[in-house]
């Protein structure tokens, strides 16, 4: 499902570096005419910000060249009173945080994240609060889940970007049915009877091991200070009842000739437990076998339970700024790459799901076989809150004990020992 990009507007940037270092620089000057797509932040601080600013972006590599299109057009849609000096550079959302904390002076101004590092970045004081007009024009225009996501406490800290860091069931219909795909054991059954593998990292990812707890029911809530960006409690019952089921649960899937704990994008994948992300690589891969799903059910001591997921988001934060006219551009920048028009644009050509509330109305997105999926998968998930690093470590190394346990006493130990470490979380930066 591949669609043409539609650029807001193209202007010609001058490419001042190469990308043997992986940077790019650009300098976009000011140009008018542009299509601003009816979703600008009016500031309302009375700061005249007009001149030439040196801003630099961190994003993933895949929409580099997309990013310093939208930064163009956001020049032109302000009339030309900018002149940016753009440099971009490489870098996924899930380590963005670990380098702004390492040198926040020499971070980007602006830069693209997943949500469960904004605890760590607040701590750093690595990012901007959005207040006022800005914050209540950014709650307006997204998902109230988003919001939510990019709060801590009552404050919002970021700029909503994408709704699809959730997981789901592709299967390739070569070898897996519809009906097949609604359960795990005939799930594995079919891929197995194919010679395939089913790609689930249950056992050695904490992320999605949680799926077997979150199906049970089970919670792992932790409360943060907003001042300070520190974990001071938490409510987890993962050692219950309903996680010893869950945790019977992962064992079906400990047999590596049939489930596979990476990415294995080879001839062995029948069946492939992840994000949107990958859809255009499947789609492209796969073709009209490319199935698309919520998670299946699974079986213990012979009754069914549906497996659950979190729901994550990506968002834009912004650093703090010691020129205030600066920060009020990269503000103003940072609210329009996340505004209904980039999104669509984001969605067009990489199938990323909006949280805008314009972008996720529009028929094609709705229609989207991935983010259907993800949809459905919905309301069998948990929205992933701020939570320490150290505790998907600690699910981690749980699940993947769980795999080699041969007793229910071996397990209910296995949980146990989760419990006890989950105080030591608190700590975790």
């Amino acid at each position: 499902m591949k669609k043409a990009l539609k650029p807001l507007l193209l202007v010609p940037v001058l490419l001042l570096a190469t990308a043997c270092n992986f940077k790019y620089v650009y300098n976009i000057k000011g140009v008018t005419g542009g299509d601003t797509g009816g979703d600008i932040w009016e500031d309302d601080s009375g700061i005249d910000d007009s001149g030439t600013y040196n801003i630099k972006i961190w994003v993933d590599q895949s929409i580099e060249q997309l990013t310093s299109s939208q930064v163009a057009s956001f020049v032109s849609a302000y009339g030309g009173k900018y002149t940016i000096n753009l440099n971009i550079e490489p870098m996924t959302e899930s380590n963005a945080a670990t380098s702004m904390i390492q040198d926040v002076q020499d971070g980007a101004d602006i830069f693209c994240f997943a949500q469960d590092q904004l605890a760590r970045l607040k701590v750093a004081g690595a990012i901007t609060k959005l207040t006022g007009s800005l914050g209540n024009y950014i709650r307006n225009k997204n998902s109230d889940d988003s919001i939510k996501a990019g709060s801590i406490g009552s404050g919002l800290y970021a700029f909503p970007t994408t709704s699809d860091n959730g997981y789901f069931l592709y299967y390739n219909k070569q070898y897996v049915n519809d009906a097949a795909a609604k359960n795990m054991t005939t799930l594995l059954a079919s891929l197995k009877a194919a010679g395939k593998k089913l790609n689930f990292s249950a056992r050695a990812d904490g992320f999605y091991a949680a799926s077997y707890f979150i199906g049970m029911g089970c919670h792992s809530n932790w409360t943060i200070n907003e001042e300070s960006g520190k974990f001071t409690k938490f409510d987890d019952n993962y050692n219950s009842e309903e996680g010893f089921i869950a945790a019977k649960g992962i064992k079906e899937i400990a047999d590596d000739s049939i489930v596979a704990t990476r990415s294995i994008w080879t001839s062995e994948a029948g069946a492939i437990v992840s994000g949107i992300w990958e859809y255009a690589g499947l789609a492209e891969k796969w073709g009209t076998n490319l199935g698309c799903a919520e998670l299946p059910t699974f079986t213990v001591d012979g009754v069914d339970h549906h497996l659950g997921s979190l729901d994550g988001y990506k968002f834009i934060g912004v650093k703090p700024q010691v020129d205030s006219k600066k920060a009020s551009v990269c503000r103003k920048l940072a609210q329009f790459l996340t505004n209904n028009a980039c999104q669509t644009e984001r969605f067009n050509l990489f199938g990323w799901g909006p949280t805008h509330l314009e972008t996720s109305a529009r028929p094609d997105v709705i229609a989207h076989p991935g983010l259907s999926a993800l949809k459905a998968q919905h309301a069998y998930a948990a929205q992933q809150g701020q939570c320490p690093g150290a505790w998907f470590s600690t699910l981690m190394a749980a699940a993947t004990a769980i795999k080699t346990s041969s007793t229910d006493s071996d397990i209910r130990s296995i949980l146990a020992a989760y419990e006890a470490g989950l105080p030591a979380c608190l700590s975790d930066d």
